[in-house]
């Protein structure tokens, strides 16, 4: 048993090195808006601005406190972004062994580690960056880890507690996410042995006060610094509409259901039919209750996924703890039941696994960072990222510029603050909060007085024609230029607009005409 010990000790901390590595590959690539929307947004929030009420965002508080916390670690910037980046990952290395071993042992444990680190920097994915659900899988499979291993007894008041605190904070990175709490804590009770019944329920009851009195201070929180009806606003009511729209709501469609990539099925169905061959063992042939959680997990995991009716490919994020556990479990549940002579066949499935999985991302990793963005998303962030440089040389140190649309990693990348807490354009395009952030940046505008407005091409063809925002902009500044993403305006009387008549002359980017600016 210490030998055996000592070699998962080796194993784990050769996996912690190769995401370490495999992360270090795409230190330099261009980051997805979410990434540095979220790192604006804390870096504005260490500068003294309110959360809600002065920077404005769907998303609950817990993504922005993390990324608070790695600013006030590692600095603003691309360090604080790596820093999260790995330390979530290998943390959820270390969870899925837990789960893994909980039920089988430390073998299936590291091969549930193993399998983890193998798939989750997947480009398909989108996991080679810290995103919500990065940190949403260390908590949701931490708080599946504790139910599994209570395996022959209840969770208790102290277990119970533990595993309310880790669901409730998974569900303040993505309140969606209340989707697995909710099925694995009914699972555990309906799991559970009829004599201790009623201790399971109490359980149950543990967990959902834990969750709700975690969820009430946060909004107690709110409320008391004043940006309590704000919060509510952002993250409940324009949540609503985000994911009520029939014209993008996947969850009643069979296409919705099936809204995967080729490019990611690839990498998670070995892991998907080692699963399910262990779950149809220990779901139907001989009940388990791990078993049973398992696919509880996985399926409310995948309604997760798709409840926001974006299912985007880092959404799919989610599935990857439970598929790794299940995995792990399954090779080595197979070697125990098949017969000596045999047991060798695992072992082969998980070398198969894990060749496919592994030859299937080995070749992103000889193309350089940027162009895990390129295959990605396109041009669009690469270019964002060049196009900071060009508003550096625009502007001198002392001006500032805000961009129409949702392109925060010019700020990012440039360093410049953001004139106004709103610099995300969707919710001012519709829904229930239109008007009211349309009017409230405008006065932050008038305010702040912007040197330039940078607008994003796709986001102007969204805007309809008489929308205050670019009434206001018609009125205060005049386009002089513009790239393939983005047009460019200068205020008016500014240095900046007095340089435009020149920079016209030297022909340095593509002049509009006058008609174009009406």
């Amino acid at each position: 048993m210490g030998k055996l010990k000592n070699w998962s000790v080796v194993v784990l901390l050769a996996l912690c090195a190769l995401i370490f590595c495999s992360r270090l590959h795409t230190y330099h690539e261009p980051l997805q808006r979410d990434l540095t929307t979220y790192a604006v947004i804390a870096h504005e929030m260490l500068a003294g601005k309110s959360l809600y009420q002065d920077l404005w965002d769907h998303k609950p508080p817990a993504i922005h406190v993390t990324y608070a916390a790695a600013e006030m670690i590692a600095g603003y910037g691309r360090d604080s972004i790596f820093l999260m980046n790995v330390v979530a990952a290998i943390a959820t290395l270390f969870v899925c062994y837990w789960a893994g071993s909980s039920a089988h042992g430390r073998v299936a444990g590291c091969f549930a580690a193993a399998f983890w680190t193998f798939t989750s920097g997947n480009l398909a994915l989108e996991g080679n960056q810290p995103n919500t659900e990065v940190f949403m899988n260390v908590f949701l499979a931490a708080g599946f880890a504790v139910l599994v291993r209570a395996e022959k007894k209840n969770l208790g008041a102290r277990g119970a507690f533990i595993t309310g605190v880790l669901f409730a904070v998974a569900s303040l990175y993505k309140q969606v996410v209340v989707v697995q709490p909710a099925f694995l804590a009914i699972a555990y009770v309906a799991c559970c042995d009829l004599r201790l019944r009623k201790r399971a329920f109490a359980d149950f009851l543990i967990i959902a006060a834990t969750d709700v009195a975690i969820w009430a201070l946060v909004l107690g929180y709110f409320f008391a610094r004043g940006s309590g009806a704000a919060f509510v606003e952002s993250v409940f009511s324009y949540n609503r509409y985000y994911s009520s729209s029939l014209s993008h709501q996947a969850l009643h469609s069979f296409k919705g259901w099936m809204a995967i990539s080729p490019d990611v099925l690839i990498v998670v169905l070995p892991l998907a039919i080692l699963t399910g061959i262990g779950i149809f063992r220990g779901v139907v042939l001989a009940p388990q209750r791990h078993w049973i959680l398992l696919l509880v997990y996985l399926i409310a995991s995948e309604i997760a996924v798709l409840l926001p009716g974006w299912p985007f490919p880092h959404y799919y994020q989610l599935l990857l703890p439970p598929l790794a556990i299940g995995a792990g479990w399954s090779i080595e549940s197979l070697r125990r039941v098949l017969p000596r002579t045999l047991s060798s066949v695992s072992y082969a499935a998980v070398a198969a696994a894990c060749a496919i999985v592994v030859l299937v991302q080995v070749p992103s990793y000889f193309i350089p960072a940027e162009d895990w963005s390129v295959k990605k998303y396109g041009n669009l962030f690469v270019d964002t990222e060049q196009f900071a440089g060009k508003i550096d040389s625009l502007l001198a140190p002392d001006e500032t510029f805000y961009e129409w649309g949702s392109e925060s990693g010019l700020y990012f990348t440039t360093g410049r603050r953001p004139p106004s807490g709103i610099f995300f354009a969707f919710p001012m395009l519709g829904g229930p909060l239109k008007e009211k952030l349309s009017l409230r940046l405008i006065e932050d505008l008038k305010q702040s007085q912007p040197d330039l407005i940078v607008a994003d091409v796709a986001t102007m063809t969204l805007t309809e024609r008489e929308h205050p925002v670019l009434n206001w902009f018609r009125e205060n500044y005049r386009a002089f230029a513009r790239t393939d993403n983005f047009l460019l305006f200068a205020r008016n009387g500014s240095r900046l607009g007095q340089q435009a008549i020149a920079m016209r002359e030297n022909g340095e980017l593509h002049v509009l005409g006058a008609q174009q600016l009406k």
